[in-house]
C-alpha cells in the first residue's frame, strides 16, 4: 500500500502488492521483491528550493542521506537487513506508486529478514 504525508499523517494512496512492478522498474534487483516491505524514498525539490534556491536540491539530497541512514540503524536495531537501491526507472517508479508529476523517488530500501 502506497501512503502519501499531508499534515504528517499517514494516508493509503493504493491497494496491492507493487513488489514485482517495482523490482522490474529497478532492473530486476531481487531483493526489492523479496522484501516484505519496500521503503522508497521521494522529494518534491520546489518545497525546498523555493526557500533556498538551486541549493535545495543539494539539501534534499542531504536529507535523502539521513533518512536512509536512519532506516539502516532502525534495521539494525530490529536484527532485519535492508540495501539502498539507487538503480530504477524514475518514471516507471513513479507510475507504479501513483505519485504526482512533481514528486521524484529518490531511493527504494527494501527491508526484511537477513537470510
Amino acid at each position: 500500500m502506497g501512503f502519501i504525508i499531508p499534515d504528517h499523517a499517514l494516508m493509503p494512496v493504493s491497494k496491492g502488492d507493487k513488489r514485482n512492478n517495482l523490482c522490474s522498474a529497478a532492473y530486476g534487483q531481487s531483493p526489492v521483491r523479496n522484501a516484505p516491505a519496500v521503503i522508497v524514498i521521494s522529494s518534491v525539490y520546489e518545497k525546498t528550493t523555493v526557500k533556498y534556491g538551486e541549493r535545495g536540491v543539494r539539501y534534499v539530497h542531504m536529507e535523502v542521506g539521513h533518512t536512509a541512514q536512519n532506516i539502516y540503524l532502525q534495521s539494525v536495531s530490529l536484527h532485519i537487513g535492508t540495501v539502498f537501491i539507487g538503480a530504477f526507472d524514475d518514471d516507471k517508479v513513479k507510475n507504479i506508486l501513483y505519485m504526482p508529476r512533481n514528486e521524484n523517488p529518490l531511493g527504494i530500501m527494501p527491508v526484511g529478514r537477513i537470510d
